[in-house]
């Protein structure tokens, strides 16, 4: 069943985003029209009709949200419930009681390599129920994903290192699923069931969340990010059709250096003067 959207936080989804155990997501659009995700664990309400996160590193969303300030994100729960929705950027600030409160976390508090420099505060647009994750069905799903894979595995671009596809395979990862309605609003859920078929494919099966993603157009701009709790994760962009991502793009998503790895616009050029 397609969630219901809110305009406002309800209780139960503002206690869920205040802890600090969850794994939040948040979707900006790059300079080619792709969702640009990156794990952000710092987002929470801020009273009904309003969000914040805190920036402790300096990764491409950040500026993309500076020229295009309407977003997506996803907050998913220590025991497997999510919400999701869209919002508006407004403004940063690097001092106030929202920095303040941020950088007195028990993980930040005595961390001073390794503080909040930056707090971005967005407007509500709207806002889902909070929905538990069918295990059960992505149990199945991901058996069905790897068994597609091994039929439309794909390799000539190499375009997913190996440490992407380890990340991919594990069926523990989570994965996210981004892409843009035809208002222009980013989508998000989870395709947990995900896996790597080949360097250049990602599959996936329809179960579940079949209904979401029979909704996304063939050839539609879409990313997925994968990450596991250890925090190690990888963000590819593509085409979709039926169940498949054609990999265009594959970015490391983490510290100390986030960057594309496929393709890779640095040349090296002989030198030719001494």
């Amino acid at each position: 069943m397609k969630p219901s959207f809110y305009n406002k936080i309800d209780d139960s989804s503002i206690r869920m985003m205040d802890c600090d155990s969850k794994v939040g997501v948040l979707a900006t659009e790059d300079e080619s029209g792709y969702p640009h995700l990156s794990f952000i664990s710092s987002i929470q309400a801020l009273g009904d009709q309003a969000l914040t996160f805190g920036q402790f590193s300096a990764g491409l969303s950040k500026r993309f949200i500076m020229d295009r300030p309407h977003v997506g994100f996803l907050v998913l729960s220590a025991d497997k419930r999510y919400l999701s929705g869209n919002a508006t950027y407004t403004h940063s600030a690097n001092t106030g009681k929202e920095f303040d409160l941020y950088n007195n976390k028990p993980l930040f508090r005595y961390n001073s390599y390794m503080g909040f420099y930056r707090v971005f505060y967005l407007n509500l647009e709207r806002i889902s129920a909070i929905n538990p994750l069918p295990m059960g069905a992505i149990v199945l799903g991901a058996i069905l994903s790897r068994v597609k894979a091994l039929f439309v595995r794909k390799s000539e671009r190499k375009a997913l290192p190996l440490v992407g596809q380890q990340l991919f395979s594990q069926l523990d990862s989570l994965k996210f699923l981004c892409y843009y309605d035809k208002k222009g609003k980013a989508q998000m859920f989870p395709v947990v069931q995900a896996t790597s078929a080949g360097t250049d494919r990602i599959a996936f099966s329809s179960i579940p969340f079949g209904k979401q993603l029979r909704q996304i157009p063939d050839g539609a701009k879409v990313s997925i990010l994968c990450l596991t709790l250890k925090m190690e994760s990888v963000l590819v962009k593509g085409r979709y059709t039926k169940g498949l991502l054609e990999i265009e793009r594959v970015y490391n998503s983490m510290p100390p250096k986030m960057e594309y790895v496929y393709p890779r616009s640095e040349t090296i050029e002989p030198i030719r003067s001494f």
